[in-house]
């Protein structure tokens, strides 16, 4: 019974978890819209778009495979594959900060507003990266409560910092960015502490670091390639139409970003399970599992387009006032690209427990390459319209292609065969 309580409880607390930051930072998008104003807001959201970059290179890099790795490891072999992970990030966090300053201050010149968030933007991507990986990886090692714990101190010291910002009239690009720092860091330093033990084995560095390249270097490059596909149409936003623009887009989006509370819990929940019924049930186990994870990713998807298609212009309009009026549309448009990712997401982690990561690059590829090619010419042709429905091609683009390799990974997407054996049916075995 107690165990039956706990496999309850954990993932009632992810989804606790995942709930209260998609809310935090649904409201924190609304308060930095409404206080910055659309242009500046879109001038942090430029600075954002280079810690998404790092992000999305530190899910592929340490991230995903540690999830999908740690969670076969037991014991002191845990403890000490964890310590070299760690180191990992340790050494990646060292660098992306270093990136992300020397981008911001030299990308529009010393003298542009990117400049002056240059030293606020790097630090806040130092603690945000930091926080991210602690709360990933006390997912990993199964510790729901903490990462609700950490995720709640980091988000409402950050929307409580901002919210007395904006009352004190001090509110601005710099100490919005301050502000996400402090916060993320007081997490990091609670993280920490909870983070449990650690064990340094120096003999298997080598075999570790070599076990988790063979699974990000497929990654590392999806990761890449999937900020190209989400991140393109902002760039390009921002260039032809200005921060304005880029502003009201990215606001249109927060809706989406509530939605995320599902995203991210899959993210974090699917891949331990995905590894666990491989290593029990092997390939039916796998199939039983990902069936599952599929069935409630289509539905939440389809439930997230219509509420969106009826509600999602009224909220805009009630959440931003009267200067999102004229883009009050791409939210019914954008809808439809969730229910596509959350497949794409639940078929990549099926990819990642059988550590054959590259279908998911070769996916994301795709969708990369077609977004590259066609953005550009759509948003000079027909605008903020082309932009999201070259996104919306290149996402269905990328589902197609993975739905056809995992087709061709006997048992993952459709059970085994039948065979007669002695006048019974017996399941073939996968090969």
């Amino acid at each position: 019974m107690r165990g039956r309580l706990r496999a309850m409880r954990d993932p009632a607390l992810s989804f606790g978890d995942q709930a209260l930051s998609s809310a935090c930072n649904f409201l924190t998008t609304i308060l930095l819209a409404r206080a910055l104003g659309l242009e500046a807001f879109g001038l942090y959201t430029m600075v954002w778009l280079a810690l998404y970059f790092a992000m999305s290179l530190q899910l592929g890099l340490i991230v995903s495979p540690m999830m999908s790795i740690g969670t076969k490891e037991q014991g002191t072999e845990a403890e000490a594959y964890y310590t070299v992970v760690f180191l990992h990030q340790a050494g990646f966090v060292v660098v992306a900060t270093i990136a992300i300053f020397a981008v911001l201050m030299l990308a529009t010149g010393t003298h542009s507003p990117l400049a002056d968030a240059a030293l606020p933007g790097s630090m806040a991507a130092a603690s945000y990266l930091t926080q991210d990986f602690l709360r990933r990886y006390l997912f990993a090692r199964r510790r729901p409560a903490g990462i609700l714990l950490i995720d709640a101190i980091n988000q409402l010291l950050k929307l409580g910092t901002l919210a007395i910002l904006w009352r004190a009239g001090t509110l601005d690009v710099t100490t919005a960015l301050w502000a996400v720092a402090g916060a993320a860091a007081v997490s990091t330093l609670c993280g920490l502490g909870m983070s449990g033990p650690l064990l340094w084995r120096r003999q298997i560095l080598t075999s570790v670091t070599g076990r988790q390249w063979r699974s990000a270097r497929w990654l590392v490059l999806t990761g890449s390639v999937q900020w190209v596909l989400s991140y393109s149409g902002l760039l390009v936003t921002a260039g032809l139409f200005g921060p304005k623009v880029l502003g009201a887009l990215r606001a249109a989006q927060s809706l989406l970003a509530v939605l995320n509370v599902v995203r991210e819990a899959l993210e974090n929940i699917v891949p331990p399970l995905a590894g666990k019924a491989l290593a029990e049930g092997g390939i039916q186990g796998l199939h039983r599992m990902l069936s599952r994870a599929m069935l409630f990713a289509g539905l939440t998807g389809a439930v997230a387009v219509l509420g969106l298609g009826l509600f999602g212009p009224w909220l805009l309009h009630r959440l931003y006032g009267g200067e999102i009026l004229e883009f009050d549309w791409v939210i019914i448009w954008y809808a439809f690209a969730f229910p596509m990712a959350l497949l794409s997401l639940v078929l990549g982690c099926a990819f990642r427990a059988l550590e054959r990561t590259r279908p998911v690059f070769v996916a994301a590829l795709v969708g990369g390459c077609l977004n590259l090619l066609a953005v550009y010419p759509a948003a000079l042709v027909f605008g903020v319209a082309g932009l999201i429905a070259v996104t919306l091609l290149s996402e269905l683009a990328a589902l197609i292609v993975l739905v056809m390799l995992a087709l061709r990974v006997p048992g993952l997407l459709a059970s085994p065969p039948a065979a007669p054996v002695a006048g019974h049916m017996m399941t073939v075995p996968s090969p």
